[in-house]
């Protein structure tokens, strides 16, 4: 995996001094080596965390015909056989790097080299001849990249580091903060900062000096369900997903695996022990509070295929670390796993440079609990009009009322409820104007909170069901929480993190399935479960989903009290973004009661995100 920051201009606005340091920030997504190429007033910086062809495949790379230069992070799984293809047509290669076959693919075929690689990739590509730039991202955005155009210049980069020291586009966008507040996550395109977006997944675009922005095509977006399509066999899935695993765990490098205990991860130690000679390497988190603790089943999965397993005790992340980790971050991002997930990247890293992550199973087979509701139909009741509007007319926000507003929903509401952690509802602990002050209730558009889920989900149909739910997750908690999670949180560790279960084989054989096929009679991932009574211990299939579930209430009120108290202290003097007397009410409540950490979850993370870069509104 690999950092880039791309520099497009026909004039000098941007010197190369300022454009280094920018691309400095990028350091810790490629410790192995730095390259740059510049031409005219063109700048393209890379990073590299050497994974294949450790010795020859230095970026950016020029092309053997000298008219395309690249930037590139990801991999190519499929890189082999596109060599091939390209070498009966004539190509002649110099390296073994899936660089090289991606760049002398596109001088090949153009945009159509998008079509023939599998893969986890965003990338950019400069015309030297025609003065165009083409790049495009992975189909669920596994790989990020952001793009900016000012006073006629490009400027695209990994993640949003490089845009602090550009200054190009810096002020925080409150919209952004309210989808932070409402999904724990920010949708692409818009960014944490103003006049910064994000390219969507499955997107590719072009872009040439003086466009006043990219023309941006969608290549690739999640099917509907297919109603003729027939499910894998048991036997078919499973070599299935065996080539799968066995491909991804193709590096030059040592790999190992993340195992929390569930399913998904299970079976890929499974499916990785058969395919290596040596005991697989495994890491995993223990929390000491037992309601949020798989390190016991996760150790049965590892003493049953023999693993090499380390084991990570998640309190050893004091507040200082936390405080650090949620400054780093690009932009604020606040579903809770990401501290463990980089607390367990950070000691991963000690024995390998590349991981592989069950991230994705639940979303492609079908394994989350809320998919059951979806079928769910109700009509609005009186009740719910006169409570709503009752509660509306007045500022009193009474605790305990959430039960009762909530029986008074019809279905379609009870899922926008479900879905964030904030909305446009007038009950404690759930109404974003209550967290948000004043002057900031229309800057951030609070009635539009449920927009960029709504704009997906229609892609599929005007009403909910099972299986438009599991599809719009695709492309919203998906990609953007569960990957940027994992990418953030993996690479601010310099770890490579590879997710088998979003391989395009996979999507291929699996996304055209109704829901119907894959969640049948109540029983969640009902393609895997087969395999996976058959080859894992009960202990991990016949038991309540868990998830990578943070005891935040004890933590908040204990170990990362001195973070909370700090954020919330400088916050109070610099920011006048929050409603301080609730924040501080919600903590006294967490305190004493325990059970309200979460609501204070995502005004923290954002606190601390500002802190430390001194943000100001």
């Amino acid at each position: 995996m690999c950092g880039f920051l791309a520099i497009l201009q026909d004039a000098p606005r941007i010197e190369r001094c300022t454009a280094q340091a920018a691309a400095d920030r990028l350091a810790h997504r490629g410790p192995d080596a730095a390259g740059v190429w510049t031409e005219e007033h063109v700048m393209l910086f890379h990073r590299r965390l050497s994974i294949i062809d450790v010795a020859t495949g230095q970026q950016p790379m020029v092309s053997r015909n000298q008219r395309y230069v690249i930037v590139f992070n990801g991999e190519i799984y499929n890189h082999a056989e596109v060599r091939e293809q390209l070498a009966r047509e004539g190509i002649r290669f110099r390296t073994q790097s899936d660089t090289e076959v991606l760049l002398e693919g596109f001088s090949r075929w153009g945009a159509g080299i998008i079509n023939k690689i599998n893969g986890i990739f965003a990338f950019v590509v400069w015309d030297r001849s025609n003065k165009v730039a083409f790049g495009a991202r992975d189909r669920l955005g596994i790989k990020p990249l952001a793009w900016a155009v000012s006073a006629g210049t490009l400027v695209l980069s990994s993640t949003l580091e490089p845009f602090d020291v550009l200054r190009e586009c810096g002020q925080v966008d409150p919209i952004a903060v309210r989808d932070l507040l409402a999904f724990d996550y920010i949708p692409s395109p818009r960014s944490i900062l103003k006049g910064v977006h994000k390219l969507e997944p499955g997107c590719r675009f072009e872009w040439r000096p003086g466009d006043e922005a990219p023309r941006i095509q969608r290549y690739w977006a999640p099917p509907g369900a297919d109603v003729n399509a027939e499910p894998p066999s048991e036997k078919d899935l499973e070599e299935l997903l065996q080539q799968v695993v066995r491909r991804q765990m193709i590096s030059d490098v040592p790999i190992g695996v993340f195992l929390s205990g569930g399913i998904d991860s299970s079976l890929l130690v499974a499916l990785m022990s058969r395919e290596s000679q040596k005991p697989v390497r495994s890491f995993s988190i223990a929390f000491k509070d037992a309601s949020a603790d798989e390190s016991s089943i996760a150790g049965l999965v590892a003493r049953q295929f023999g693993t090499d397993h380390t084991v990570l005790p998640a309190e050893e992340f004091g507040s200082e670390l936390l405080l650090d980790f949620l400054g780093s971050l690009d932009e604020p991002f606040a579903d809770p796993a990401a501290v463990p997930t980089y607390a367990l990247s950070r000691m991963t890293a000690g024995y390998v440079k590349v991981a592989l992550s069950g991230d994705g199973g639940d979303e492609v087979f079908g394994g989350y609990p809320k998919y059951l509701t979806g079928n769910e139909q109700s009509s609005p009741t009186l009740g719910y009009r006169i409570l709503d509007r009752t509660l509306r007319l007045s500022n009193w926000r009474p605790r305990g009322m959430s039960h009762l507003y909530w029986r008074t929903l019809n279905s379609e509401a009870r899922l926008r409820w479900s879905w964030v952690r904030y909305g446009d509802f007038p009950i404690f602990r759930k109404d974003l104007r209550q967290v948000l002050t004043r002057p900031y209730h229309r800057r951030a558009q609070v009635a539009e909170y449920f927009e960029p889920w709504e704009r997906r989900a229609g892609r599929y149909s005007q009403s909910i069901s099972t299986d438009v739910l599991m599809r719009a997750d695709l492309e919203t908690y998906l990609s953007e929480n569960c990957l940027v999670k994992t990418d953030r949180a993996s690479m601010l560790a310099s770890l490579e993190v590879r997710v088998p279960y979003l391989d395009e084989l996979i999507l291929d054989r699996i996304l055209p399935l109704h829901a119907n096929v894959k969640i049948v009679n109540g029983t969640l991932k009902a393609l895997l479960m087969p395999i996976a009574r058959r080859i894992l211990p009960r202990q991990v299939w016949d038991r309540p989903k868990h998830g990578f579930n943070v005891p935040l209430d004890t933590l908040l009120s204990s170990v990362w009290r001195p973070a909370f108290d700090a954020a919330i202290d400088w916050g109070e003097r610099h920011i006048d973004l929050f409603n301080y007397p609730y924040l501080k009410r919600l903590q006294a409540i967490s305190r004493s009661e325990r059970g309200i950490g979460r609501e204070l979850w995502g005004p923290f993370v954002f606190l601390a995100w500002a802190m430390k870069r001194k943000v100001t509104l």
